[in-house]
């Protein structure tokens, strides 16, 4: 079953209730076949999930069942992939700044793997968490990115992570590696052949200080909706790995989010309100929102969708020059403006697609509005279809 076919489906259903919240659509199999591609195209590197990306418990477990790690930041993201039964040895605590009490439990749950930018952090490691396999994070920036974490993360590999490995040898740290990440969502995929570059070189300086490395977390920044670049960014990788660190004994892990997510989930929002505007534009209200799902999702560039019509009544498809609100009352809540859209009514609803990358670990619930309801794909119900009183037709872009 399409995903369209059972947004229709859960349209129909909660229509028969008088529901009609906005919700997702979650396809496991594409989850699935992400990771397999993954297994295949970069089999040296490990995938630890980035929980923060989205936190759907049936990713996770998935995941899990599939043999990846996880990336969490905080104590609520390990104790969620901790209750799911996964050993703490398959998690890093991936956050250079750490609240003590998250820092004291990472402590009392065993995990062990966690990152630090600074010696001020790695002094509150020694105190907290004396025995932690400590992870030492370099700042190495991709020219172009989606969202820089530079400025915020990230020593600098040449003046100051080879005076942080000297630090961690005096404290009596276990410094076991190195991590990077290039920004998110980068096009630079070359980065990763010169970030892997500058870890040998931080592997061969704790060497003359007679300290044996043997780990590698090559962060994240891979999308999930452009396979040609991903094969790209694929191949820097592996010929970068077998360059820097050709024995099997080096342990190489990943921070992927959006890779596994991105393309997995889907978004269907009614309209609530139509007008026509001054300068002749369309205004669709939905109920959906820049507050909700939409926080990263207004490039007009990468808009997809599929209309669902409550009839065939009105069920022209001819595009007109449109712009989108959100349903709350802040003025700033537009997803998409001066676009060509086909033309809708009230209670019509729009399939967006691709939106499984941090919409629902950022919604919020701003103005009492919420989208916290999930179906998966192929979502089956044994209500008699027959009592559905609305017919909708499906038209697709």
């Amino acid at each position: 079953m399409d995903i369209v076919q059972t947004a229709r489906n859960i349209i129909s259903k909660n229509s028969s209730n008088g529901i009609d919240d906005p919700f997702y659509i979650l396809n496991l199999e594409d989850v699935k076949q992400k990771y397999e591609i993954w297994k295949e195209k970069i089999p040296r590197v490990v995938p630890y999930y980035a929980v923060k990306c989205n936190d759907d418990e049936r990713v996770l477990k998935l995941l899990s069942n599939l043999g990846a790690g996880f990336d969490c930041a905080s104590k609520k993201e390990f104790t969620q992939i901790l209750n799911l039964g996964v050993d703490p040895e398959r998690i890093i605590y991936a956050h250079t700044a750490k609240q003590l009490s998250h820092l004291k439990a990472a402590a009392d749950e065993g995990i062990q793997k966690m990152t630090f930018d600074c010696e001020e952090e790695l002094q509150k490691i020694k105190k907290f968490h004396p025995y932690a396999k400590v992870v030492l994070r370099i700042r190495f920036d991709a020219k172009t990115s989606f969202v820089n974490l530079g400025p915020k993360f990230g020593c600098n590999p040449i003046t100051e992570a080879p005076k942080l490995i000297q630090i961690c040898k005096e404290m009596d740290m276990n410094l076991i590696g190195i991590s990077f990440h290039v920004g998110t969502a980068t096009t630079d995929y070359k980065v990763y052949g010169n970030a892997l570059d500058a870890v040998r070189k931080l592997f061969d300086f704790a060497e003359t200080l007679d300290m044996k490395l043997n780990f590698v977390d090559i962060g994240g920044g891979f999308m999930g909706d452009n396979p040609e670049l991903f094969n790209k960014i694929a191949l820097t990788i592996n010929t970068a790995i077998d360059r820097n660190f050709p024995s099997e004994d080096i342990e190489i892990i990943s921070e992927p989010g959006r890779y596994f997510v991105d393309t997995a989930f889907s978004v269907a929002a009614q309209v609530i309100l139509k007008k026509k505007s001054e300068d002749g534009q369309i205004y669709y209200f939905i109920n959906e929102s820049t507050y909700l799902s939409f926080c990263y999702y207004t490039d007009k560039e990468k808009l997809k969708y599929s209309v669902i019509k409550k009839s065939n009544i009105n069920g022209d498809s001819e595009k007109k020059l449109s712009t989108i609100w959100g349903c709350t009352c802040s003025s700033l809540d537009k997803m998409y403006s001066d676009i060509e859209f086909p033309e809708l009514e009230i209670d019509d609803w729009i399939v967006f697609h691709n939106m499984g990358a941090y919409s629902r670990t950022i919604s919020s619930d701003f103005n009492g509005f919420s989208n916290r309801n999930s179906y998966l794909l192929g979502w089956n119900e044994k209500s008699d279809r027959k009592s559905f009183t609305l017919s909708y037709v499906q038209m697709e872009f």
